[in-house]
């Protein structure tokens, strides 16, 4: 029986780790001594508990659970749990744990490390396969994690930190300063390892490679492996057990694997546009091919009416007809109409600029509707509008995003469309008081977008690319005083030179 010395008690290991790898099953004793308190921690793995001997209670995620003697309880993964002993005597339980098993080495082979691509291809493949499985995946975490790129620069963060991360690091984890962000682990790494960091707390970290190429690391853990100094143990340190390391552990094998498999499907969806350009060695079949693609990408962005945004409108439109206000009412009906108007009707892929800005504004003006005073609009045009050519509803997508993502939290929203003419180019500025994001949030979404994930900005930056292939700048910026802002650089192409003739069956 192997003992594992603890600052609340120990634990009696029924199994001796030899190799975790191999380990399907953790099984202990658990002993907490007279009035100690085993502090709050984040279990990684499922866990079945039964009560051998003593009193006590637990609190899992901040709920009393009374353990009276043989009693069985299952603790699911991503809970928060502490427990008290309250009685004269040790009190003990048996402790039954099963972590997900994954073997590091069908994530990747060590031996095969090497580069093929160049580090721009590679961030590519990374930040395409964080971007996919986000939502689905990473956000559903309650676990603490960071990843970084092959140059070790930060591309993701967790929203869930320890409390002694919290106590001693509070300020630099919100600017990403933090020293577990800051990664001082040579690259390339060719196997999982362990860090300390200066308070003491170990952090685990796992490559991530795709097929011989590495892409990044995650890093996370981030527990207390040994006694420390009696100042930690007064803080409520929590002495984490072997088979909760191993939890974390394979924690982040689930992370690198699901990245790796993105990557698998990143690679053969781009193989297999590849190989459908190549089916044909007629030049006329691939151009039509290409123009398809590219007409069924616009047709994703230019049908993409938020639901939301629909219901709230109709349903403003709904009180304002029972209230009276009839003359709002008829306005806003009319913008309506001429959004889903100029959405259908148009059979082109470009339009002029004037059409393009009256969209934007229809939306805005719905917008305005539903949000009343609480929103502010300020337009700054400085070029002849119907002068110029542009791609047919894009901006009206960059607009909508403030409205879905910056403008959660906040009371007095403020708006500002800013466009102008110089050095024959059209400048686009979208800026809005919303959420502000921090660099490495900013450079994770600009790098997203180019990955062709079908969200609203990647498809507008798809929009862009097919209209001026790499002819055109698309920046995101955000700090506290100018807000969150996305500034578009476009070639400034004159309708009359093109010949494309001015639309004024439809006055926007």
């Amino acid at each position: 029986m192997n003992r594992q010395q603890t600052g609340w008690g120990y634990i009696d290991w029924l199994k001796p780790e030899a190799d975790c790898n191999k380990i399907t099953l953790n099984v202990g004793i658990v002993s907490i001594a007279p009035h100690a308190h085993m502090s709050a921690h984040i279990h990684f793995t499922e866990q079945v508990i039964y009560i051998l001997q003593g009193d006590g209670y637990s609190l899992v995620d901040g709920k009393k659970i009374e353990m009276p003697k043989d009693a069985i309880f299952h603790w699911k993964a991503g809970v928060i749990h502490e427990m008290f002993n309250t009685g004269e005597t040790l009190f003990k339980h048996l402790m039954v744990s099963c972590p997900d098993n994954i073997n590091p080495d069908k994530i990747f082979n060590a031996n095969d490390l090497e580069y093929k691509i160049t580090n721009r291809e590679a961030n590519e493949y990374l930040y395409a396969a964080i971007d996919g499985i986000r939502t689905q995946f990473l956000d559903t975490l309650h676990y603490t994690y960071i990843i970084f790129d092959s140059m070790g620069n930060l591309v993701t963060k967790t929203r869930v930190f320890p409390n002694f991360c919290c106590a001693h690091c509070s300020e630099d984890i919100l600017s990403n300063s933090a020293p577990c962000m800051c990664s001082k682990i040579p690259r390339p790494i060719r196997e999982e390892g362990k860090i300390e960091c200066p308070y003491g707390l170990t952090a685990l970290y796992m490559p991530i490679i795709f097929q011989g190429i590495f892409l990044g690391y995650v890093e996370g853990g981030f527990v207390h492996t040994s006694l420390m100094m009696s100042k930690h143990q007064e803080e409520g340190v929590y002495i984490t057990p072997q088979s909760s390391i191993l939890g974390a552990q394979m924690l982040l094998r689930r992370i690198a694997k699901a990245i790796v498999n993105f990557c698998e499907f990143y690679k053969f969806k781009s193989e297999l546009m590849e190989k459908d350009l190549a089916l044909s060695s007629k030049e006329q079949y691939q151009e039509l091919l290409v123009a398809n693609l590219k007409n069924a990408e616009n047709s994703m962005t230019d049908l993409k009416i938020n639901n939301h945004f629909l219901f709230n409108t109709l349903n403003q439109m709904a009180s304002m007809a029972i209230e009276g206000g009839m003359l709002p009412l008829y306005q806003s009906i009319v913008d309506l109409s001429k959004m889903f108007y100029y959405t259908l009707r148009n059979n082109n892929n470009t339009v002029s600029l004037d059409k393009e800005l009256e969209y934007l504004k229809a939306y805005l003006k719905l917008q305005k509707l539903r949000y009343g005073d609480g929103l502010t609009l300020h337009y700054d045009v400085q070029t002849n509008l119907s002068q110029w050519l542009v791609p047919f509803n894009f901006l009206m997508p960059i607009a909508e995003n403030a409205f879905t993502h910056g403008f959660s939290d906040i009371k007095d929203k403020q708006l500002t469309v800013r466009v102008y003419e110089c050095q024959n180019q059209l400048h686009f500025v979208i800026a809005n008081n919303g959420k502000v994001l921090d660099s490495v949030t900013c450079r994770a979404i600009a790098l997203g977008m180019k990955s062709a994930t079908a969200h609203g900005l990647s498809m507008v930056y798809s929009k862009l690319r097919a209209a001026y292939n790499d002819d055109f700048s698309f920046e995101i910026g955000s700090d506290v005083e100018a807000g969150t802002s996305i500034s578009l650089i476009l070639p400034a192409r004159e309708v009359k030179k093109v010949g494309i003739e001015h639309d004024t069956s439809c006055n926007l």
